[in-house]
């Protein structure tokens, strides 16, 4: 009796991190399915920091001290942000529910797949709004406006609104995704470490976003009077372009049957 008990408890221990590693670059290389969709997400973390790390910091000195709607756009951001949730969280919800009362799960793939190309959509919308709000960009379009105090107001709304709400249907839509093609997949090994998989990568990206999010806040600020210096052109064009593409990087391969 003793001796089952130490199997069980061996059995099940956690995995030492490097052992976790392995499993998570075993995932990346055995499940296609996967690897295409995280080098989506890495994309759109790497890509979307970026901008957060030039855009931000520059556009809220504009707002601070041209346009003086600073403290508006924070309170808006703090109270907006849970109805964004509320609303998103609901529909997904149901649209999980619908999801599941289809048995096979070749159908629930396609229609998986369906909702990247929807979340990639408000995504790209988003990215457009937030660098709408770059000050070179703004003052480009809208430098002859009267109402330029009310016009960044609604693109940081509209950039939270579509951005917000695509990042919320995206973690229920990509977790669905994931337990279907590791949880239930094929391979033992990476389904019985499911949960271990998904938290590397969440812990991965978290530290990958703050990476980039930070040193592009850092050339910004060495930078911050020469907005249009190629440094700082380049990451903004090089964010909005990773963001633009990256959630329809898994839709692409599996429409072109490179994984399954």
């Amino acid at each position: 009796m003793q001796k089952n008990q130490n199997v069980f408890s061996y059995d099940h221990q956690t995995p030492p991190l490097a052992q976790k590693i392995r499993l998570y670059l075993r995932a990346l290389i055995e499940v296609p399915f996967y690897r295409y969709g995280e080098i989506g997400n890495i994309t759109y973390n790497v890509g979307k920091n970026i901008l957060d790390g030039v855009i931000l910091y520059t556009m809220f000195s504009m707002a601070e001290q041209e346009l003086k709607v600073a403290a508006v756009l924070g309170v808006m951001v703090k109270y907006a942000y849970p109805g964004i949730t509320i609303v998103s969280s609901t529909y997904i919800a149901g649209f999980i529910d619908r999801l599941e009362a289809f048995g096979e799960l070749r159908k629930q793939v396609s229609r998986l797949i369906q909702g990247v190309i929807g979340i990639g959509i408000g995504q790209s919308l988003g990215v457009i709004f937030l660098v709408c709000c770059f000050p070179p960009v703004f003052k480009y379009l809208f430098g002859g406006v009267s109402f330029k105090s009310y016009v960044i107001i609604a693109l940081y709304f509209l950039h939270h609104v579509c951005d917000g709400s695509s990042q919320i249907v995206e973690g229920r839509v990509w977790f669905k995704i994931v337990e279907i093609k590791i949880r239930r997949g094929e391979t033992p090994a990476l389904a019985h470490n499911f949960w271990v998989i998904h938290t590397v990568s969440q812990n991965f990206q978290l530290v990958l976003g703050q990476i980039f999010l930070w040193s592009s806040l850092g050339i910004t600020t060495s930078l911050a009077p020469k907005l249009t210096s190629p440094a700082i052109e380049a990451a903004v064009a090089f964010g909005f372009v990773s963001v633009l593409v990256s959630k329809f990087i898994l839709p692409t391969t599996y429409k072109l049957k490179l994984c399954s």
